[in-house]
């Protein structure tokens, strides 16, 4: 419900649905700290109440919901190294961090937050190259990281230029196998665009 909501604009309605939604995860999750999928819906509430709270303008909310999320991502993420989900959890909880960070001029911030999101993905995309889903994310945290490093450092080009490629060379790759949804084909022409200006 939050989810519609918050799609048709009612940023109100939906930041209700997600309160509602993270009292009662927040009460499960308290009465079974081991109960991992618990705490993962726990992790999943807090990145939904941020993602409101970005909507509206309300970065140092965000940043305490997302902060929360992380936190929890890290406990379930290093608990079971070997759980693909936790990792990508953990991976979408940087970036979102990141996110916040870079939209309140935290760049330094924010690029670490990027780099440890980037790490997690390279891993898992490296893992299993078929899983299309990893490789997005890959391209999507190439994308990050690279845009951020160009704000901070112009001595960081080569590095940013090299991400940019590979974000590129990834996004065709699946345009060869699977095709692009428009938001992939804008993102390729996003980065294609930014590989232009070098």
């Amino acid at each position: 419900m939050g989810d519609v909501l918050k799609a048709q604009g009612d940023l109100i309605g939906a930041q209700k649905n997600y309160r509602d939604f993270l009292a009662i995860s927040q009460k499960l999750a308290n009465q079974n700290p081991s109960n991992a999928g618990w705490q993962r819906d726990l992790s999943v509430s807090y990145i939904k109440m941020g993602d409101v709270l970005n909507a509206q303008g309300d970065l140092a909310g965000a940043l305490k919901s997302y902060g929360a999320s992380l936190e929890i991502s890290q406990k379930l993420a290093s608990q079971d190294p070997s759980n693909a989900d936790w990792q990508r959890d953990l991976s979408v909880s940087y970036n979102k961090v990141g996110g916040v960070l870079n939209a309140q001029g935290d760049l330094a911030g924010a690029l670490k937050s990027y780099r440890d999101s980037l790490a997690i993905r390279e891993k898992l995309a490296n893992q299993d190259p078929s899983n299309v889903e990893w490789q997005d994310d890959l391209e999507i945290s190439c994308w990050l990281v690279a845009t951020a490093l160009l704000r901070i450092d112009v001595a960081s080009k080569p590095e940013a230029r090299r991400l940019l490629e590979r974000g590129r060379d990834i996004l065709q790759n699946l345009e060869k196998r699977n095709g692009l949804s428009a938001v992939e084909q804008r993102r390729l022409e996003a980065v294609k665009a930014a590989l232009r200006r070098f």
